[in-house]
């Protein structure tokens, strides 16, 4: 009995210890995001810290939502917010520039997390810039796909006082809102390893239960369409493993594109349906792409629209 005890007690000492050791990494990653030199950063880095690690971040419950530079359907950017993890970052007018945005950073971090998690950790990116068609051409389509929200008011901000220096407006969540860990992954690699690490202790999925799927196309001919008609198309996709095939998320290049998708997990041997309905905005030849993010090796799933509008 005394021997299981001792052994409890060093266990328990050991992962303590380990606490304090990620703890103390996590620290020196964000001090060296932020360029630290003295000890007195050093502590005002641990009190900020210390105040938003288990803190709940409060979400607008109405902020415009854009596609490649252009207003979405809000039920794209709603996708996001279901997520299990979420990487939240708020940039105000002062930060919407293209260097200080690092919008290329951030595109590779996203491929990045699909890969490792396979859509289960979603961006939240908040911006409030002094105009929206300043920043159009930042998030032109085939530079910056990924769904934005477009925050003028700054009531995101508002609600939750986030800190005055642009490092520390950036956070990982879990799906309560509540803050994981604080700091910007694009400005230390470090930073996104020990996010990494954190969503790898905490998510719940099975993330080695790849299947495999076919695609009945991946590319859909519309023709010639009229501008501001409504073209629905539908992809088949069939589980051809031997797991349930689950689709997390689904991004469209463009607002002018909706598209719903199986919720539920799909048995092997069954079929899930991808039904899109696009109305083009602008007369011309268009392509327009689908992403599929879901339960298999390589992720996403790309699908295309093509045609010309008259």
């Amino acid at each position: 009995m005394r021997k299981k005890n001792r052994i409890r007690s060093l266990l328990n000492i050991f992962l303590n210890n380990m606490r304090k050791t990620l703890f103390l990494m996590f620290l020196i990653a964000v001090c060296s995001a932020l360029s630290c030199k003295d000890n007195r950063n050093k502590k005002e880095i641990k009190k900020v810290v210390n105040e938003w690690i288990g803190k709940e971040i409060l979400l607008p419950e109405k902020v415009s939502c854009y596609v490649a530079g252009k207003e979405t359907l809000q039920e794209i950017c709603n996708e996001l917010l279901r997520q299990e993890f979420k990487i939240l970052m708020y940039i105000d007018s002062a930060g919407c520039s293209d260097c200080r945005l690092k919008l290329s950073e951030w595109k590779q971090l996203m491929e990045d997390a699909d890969r490792f998690f396979q859509g289960n950790v979603g961006f939240l990116l908040f911006f409030q810039p002094e105009s929206v068609s300043k920043m159009a051409n930042l998030f032109a389509p085939g530079r910056f796909d990924y769904p934005v929200f477009m925050d003028i008011n700054g009531t995101i901000n508002r609600l939750n006082r986030f800190p005055k220096e642009m490092e520390y407006r950036c956070f990982l969540l879990n799906k309560d809102n509540k803050v994981l860990m604080i700091g910007n992954p694009v400005l230390n690699l470090n930073i996104w390893k020990l996010y990494k690490s954190k969503i790898e202790e905490n998510i719940h999925t099975e993330l080695e239960t790849f299947t495999t799927i076919v695609v009945d196309k991946t590319v859909h001919d519309y023709g010639a369409i009229l501008k501001g008609s409504s073209n629905p198309a539908v992809f088949t996709i069939t589980n051809t493993g031997n797991h349930p095939f689950v689709i997390n998320r689904v991004s469209a290049s463009c607002g002018c594109t909706n598209v719903n998708w199986e919720k539920r997990p799909v048995d092997p041997g069954q079929t899930a349906t991808i039904s899109v309905n696009m109305t083009p905005d602008e007369t011309g030849y268009f392509s327009k792409k689908i992403d599929v993010h879901c339960n298999i090796k390589k992720t996403p799933i790309r699908l295309m629209l093509n045609g010309i509008s008259e």
